[in-house]
């Protein structure tokens, strides 16, 4: 008898645990299909926003490299001998502080070879644009590898008068007879 009490009860216990583990399969598999079906149903979605990211990426790239060019004080916006802001170098630099949107105030000054020179850039760029500044911001001065494509305005206004001086008068050229008519 004890031996069948204890069949009985092993039997029980391997039914239950069978019962149980096949239930939990099922619920595993429910929630198995149900996300499959959520996430065919969301599809492009989850991808879509990253994509739309990584688009635009490339444009924000483009727009801090242009303001950064913008921005750039070249070697000719100095005075060769003190390292001092020229009169080109102050418009610059005032119209990048008065005149710029707030976000794009930074101004960029062109490395010198010599670190001497670039700091003493750097502190008369950061000396006039605390000066100009309209809203009180400490302007934001930084090197950078750019190097400016601009030239000196004297060598501008040269080549601009000798081209005005060598241009030939507007004149009309002759009249000239019609074929056929009576005049030789």
């Amino acid at each position: 008898m004890r031996r069948t009490f204890l069949a009985a009860a092993a039997a029980v216990v391997v039914i239950a645990s069978t019962r149980q583990a096949s239930a939990v399969c099922c619920d595993d598999t429910a929630t198995y299909v149900k996300q499959g079906y959520h996430a065919n149903k969301l599809w492009p979605w989850p991808y879509v926003c990253p994509d739309r990211v990584a688009v635009n990426d490339p444009f924000c790239l483009m727009i801090n490299n242009g303001w950064r060019r913008q921005n750039l004080i070249g070697a000719h916006h100095f005075n060769p001998d003190t390292n001092q802001l020229n009169a080109a170098g102050q418009l610059r630099v005032q119209w990048t502080m008065t005149q710029a949107p707030p976000d794009h105030r930074s101004i960029f000054v062109e490395r010198s070879l010599d670190a001497k020179v670039n700091n003493q850039r750097i502190a008369a760029v950061q000396e006039y644009a605390a000066q100009v500044a309209v809203d009180g911001r400490t302007p934001q001065v930084a090197q950078t590898h750019l190097v400016s494509e601009g030239r000196p305005a004297s060598v501008v206004d040269f080549t601009n008068t000798k081209f005005q001086q060598s241009m030939p008068l507007p004149v009309l050229p002759a009249a000239q007879a019609a074929p056929g008519s009576g005049t030789q």
